[in-house]
């Protein structure tokens, strides 16, 4: 997914801790969403990704009704693991502007 393409952030002004996100093309267009807490947990050998998200606006369906579909619940894992994996391969910078290793 490409940013300004499939997908774009709306940073509230009303909040300076949250980022929504806004679903530019696909299944669920004009949807904004946001997560909440993400982590990894091994269950049986396996890493599961587990993350909370609330949906604010669509014209797909009723936020509280996407909010209950496992369909979109998959698409959101889906885009978040490519998120985080795109993520990766840039180098981190602290906030004295070095790469940290």
């Amino acid at each position: 997914m490409i940013e300004g393409v499939d997908y774009c952030f709306i940073y509230p002004k009303n909040d300076k801790t949250t980022v929504n996100i806004k679903l530019l093309q696909g299944p669920y267009v004009d949807t904004v969403f946001k997560y909440g807490k993400v982590k990894l947990k091994e269950e049986d050998g396996e890493m599961h990704l587990l993350f909370a998200y609330d949906v604010l606006e669509s014209i797909v369906d009723k936020p509280k009704n996407l909010e209950k579909d496992m369909t979109f619940k998959d698409y959101l894992g889906d885009f978040l693991v490519e998120m985080m994996s795109a993520n990766m391969d840039q180098e981190l910078i602290d906030e004295n502007n070095s790469t940290l290793s």
